[in-house]
């Protein structure tokens, strides 16, 4: 399943109230899809049964944020307490025909899935702790 990348730059991530906006310039949100949307059995004299899965909305979103800024604090926080469940958006901008609109994503009971790595951002170098979030996902345009 293909992966949607958002540009950080023109974004907006809010988790439990709190704006997650600490990215390296450049740098993108990567929201992939778990699971498939549907699923299918197949019969005997080409019967098929397609169920819509319960599941379908999950997405691992793999966020950036620079290393010791106030985002990275605050999510190893997160990480490192009691598990928390993330609620929140996550809103880009973009410009259509001259006009600017938005695309929104609602995230629902997210939670850190696994230990944020460290790496380099590959434009300026600057170093940035990479954390994945798995969340309930809606998109609304």
């Amino acid at each position: 399943m293909a992966a949607i990348v958002l540009g950080a730059d023109s974004s907006t991530l809010v988790l439990n109230g709190m704006i997650i906006n600490d990215f390296a310039e450049g740098d993108t949100i990567t929201m992939s899809p778990v699971n498939a949307r549907t699923s299918r059995t197949h019969g005997n004299a080409g019967n098929v049964i397609v169920k819509e899965r319960v599941d379908r909305n999950v997405y691992d979103i793999t966020i950036r944020v620079i290393q010791y800024s106030r985002s990275d604090v605050w999510l190893n926080d997160q990480m490192n307490g009691d598990i928390v469940l993330f609620n929140g958006s996550l809103k880009e901008t973009f410009i259509k025909d001259g006009n600017v609109g938005s695309e929104s994503w609602s995230i629902e009971n997210g939670s850190i899935t696994t230990q944020p790595s460290s790496t380099k951002n590959n434009q300026d170098g600057q170093p940035v702790m990479e954390y994945t979030i798995q969340a309930v996902c809606e998109r609304n345009v």
